[in-house]
C-alpha cells in the first residue's frame, strides 16, 4: 500500500514536470524523450523516468502521431493511494504530497467540468518569458528534491505504522527490496538504504546528513520551478506540497498556536502553554 502511495506521488510529480516542459518550455515529444533519457542517467535514474522516455517516443498505430497525444488525461486508480492517505490520517502522519497525488487523479476524472471551466475562464496561454534551459535545469533538481520528500513521507508512514501496529519493520530491508523489480525502484533507494542501515531508528530521512545537504542545494530550484508554474498558470500541486512539507518540517515553530486558540475560543477544546505543563482553557469573550 505504501509502495503504491509513493508511486502515486512520483507519477504526479513527473506529470507536472511534463506539463511544464510541454507548455512552459515548448518541448516536443522527441525533445521530451531525449531529456528524460538523459535524466535517467543521472540523479533521477529510476524505472518511472525510464519508461516516461519510452512513452514519448512511441508512435501511434492508429494515427500518424505519437501515442501519448492520443491518450485521455483522465487518470484511473485502484484505490491503494487512497488507502495510504486514509491510513496516514488514522495514524496522524502527514503525507501531503501523496494526498495531493490522489486528489489530482480524482480531479482529472471531472473531464466535462474541466472542459466547461476552460471555456468559462477563457484560458489564454500566458505570455511569460521562460528561459528554456533554466527551466530544464530547475526541473531536474525540483524532481530530485520532491522524489526525496515523497520517499521520506512513505518511509515515515511505515515507521509510525510499525510502532503503532507492532510490525517490527526493518526499513533498510524495505528499501533494499524496493531496489529490485518494483515500480518505484530508483538509484535514490541506495542512499535511503544506507541511511536506515546506519540509523535504524531514523525519524525521517530529511534529517539524514546526506539528504539534508541535497535538499538545501536543490531547494532554490524547486522554488523557481513553482514560481514558473504559477506565472504560467500551470498547476504544480505536487511540487508545492513537496516544498510545503519541507518548509514545515524544518520549522521549530508553526502558526498552529492560533488554531489552538481558536479551537479553545469556539469549542473550549483547551490548549497547552509554552511556559508550563498542563491543559488550559480561557474564557475568551
Amino acid at each position: 500500500m505504501v509502495h503504491n502511495g509513493i508511486e502515486y506521488g512520483l507519477m504526479q510529480l513527473i506529470s507536472e514536470a511534463y506539463h511544464l516542459l510541454k507548455e512552459g518550455a515548448g518541448l516536443n515529444n522527441d525533445e521530451l524523450h531525449d531529456l528524460f533519457a538523459t535524466w535517467n542517467k543521472g540523479i533521477l535514474r529510476s524505472f518511472l523516468i525510464e519508461i516516461a522516455a519510452t512513452v514519448f517516443a512511441r508512435r501511434d498505430d492508429l494515427t500518424d502521431g505519437r501515442l501519448i497525444d492520443m491518450i485521455s488525461d483522465v487518470a484511473h486508480q485502484k484505490g491503494t493511494g487512497k488507502w495510504a492517505s486514509q491510513n496516514a490520517m488514522d495514524l496522524q502522519v502527514p503525507i501531503p504530497l501523496i494526498d495531493t497525488a490522489v486528489a489530482m487523479r480524482e480531479l482529472s476524472a471531472f473531464k466535462e467540468e474541466r472542459k466547461a471551466a476552460e471555456l468559462k475562464f477563457a484560458i489564454a496561454k500566458e505570455k511569460v518569458d521562460v528561459n528554456k534551459n533554466t527551466l530544464i535545469k530547475d526541473l531536474e533538481q525540483a524532481l530530485y528534491f520532491s522524489f526525496i520528500t515523497t520517499y521520506a513521507q512513505g518511509m515515515a508512514l511505515l515507521a509510525h505504522a510499525s510502532e503503532e501496529y507492532k510490525y517490527d519493520l526493518n526499513l533498510a530491508d524495505i528499501a533494499s527490496i524496493w531496489r529490485g523489480g518494483c515500480i518505484i525502484r530508483a538509484s535514490l533507494l541506495e542512499t535511503i538504504l544506507s541511511a536506515y542501515s546506519s540509523q535504524p531508528k531514523l525519524a525521517n530521512i530529511l534529517v539524514d546528513d546526506f539528504f539534508t545537504k541535497e535538499l538545501i542545494k536543490a531547494q532554490t530550484h524547486i522554488r523557481s520551478t513553482i514560481q514558473s508554474g504559477v506565472s504560467l498558470g500551470i498547476p504544480v500541486a505536487a511540487f508545492s506540497s513537496s516544498l510545503s512539507y519541507f518548509d514545515s518540517y524544518r520549522r521549530a515553530w508553526l502558526p498552529t498556536n492560533l488554531i489552538q486558540a481558536q479551537r479553545d475560543y469556539f469549542g473550549a477544546h483547551t490548549y497547552e502553554r509554552t511556559d508550563r505543563p498542563g491543559i488550559f482553557h480561557t474564557q475568551w469573550d
